[in-house]
């Protein structure tokens, strides 16, 4: 996992649970969190599970609860750093249609390393779509809290209804998405 998403989730814990917890949470971890993690360099997807486990123990939530609202809190940040063609717009669905390329493309640019889920947006009608995720690290919740921060952002209600093992693929689930405000692409 990037230390992008590391420093990201460390402003979270920050914001929603207090430094304290945070630095608690870096006590316990098995690795070595005496150094600040580096926005560039790849750390072992293990330390972020366990520091996110350590966290969600510490305070009460589940993994489920943790992952959506890390999801909802991350995409207005993450849009900020985005170039403005894939952000610049006044729906969601403009970004999510792209979203496969933001992510094999541009993320690619900046870490050549990285490896991205995979996103197939299908449009149904001008307030339907569905957006297939797959990734080995099945972060669904995740994914449907960023849909959330997402309409928080465009300020387009969204309904989403999540189905996991699309398909008979542990690692892929299928977002049914409607919008309040249709959109033609």
């Amino acid at each position: 996992m990037k230390g992008h998403i590391f420093i990201l989730l460390e402003e979270f814990v920050t914001e929603v649970a207090g430094e304290e917890v945070l630095y608690d949470a870096f006590e316990a971890c098995s690795f070595d969190t005496n150094t600040a993690f580096v926005r560039t360099e790849n750390y072992p997807d293990e330390h972020l599970i366990e520091l996110v486990d350590i966290v969600i123990n510490k305070i009460g939530i589940t993994l489920a609860q943790a992952h959506f609202s890390f999801g909802k809190w991350l995409y207005p940040r993450l849009s900020g750093l985005l170039p403005k063609h894939f952000t610049d717009y006044t729906h969601p669905a403009y970004v999510l249609q792209q979203l496969d390329d933001l992510h094999h493309i541009e993320l690619k640019k900046l870490y050549p390393d990285a490896l991205p889920p995979t996103f197939q947006y299908n449009t149904l009608s001008l307030f339907e779509a569905q957006l297939i995720y797959t990734s080995a690290r099945r972060m669904f919740d995740l994914v449907e809290g960023v849909l959330a921060g997402m309409a928080d952002y465009y300020g387009v209600q969204i309904t989403v209804t999540k189905q996991l093992n699309w398909q008979d693929n542990q690692n892929c689930a299928k977002y049914s998405i409607t919008y309040a405000n249709g959109v033609e692409l």
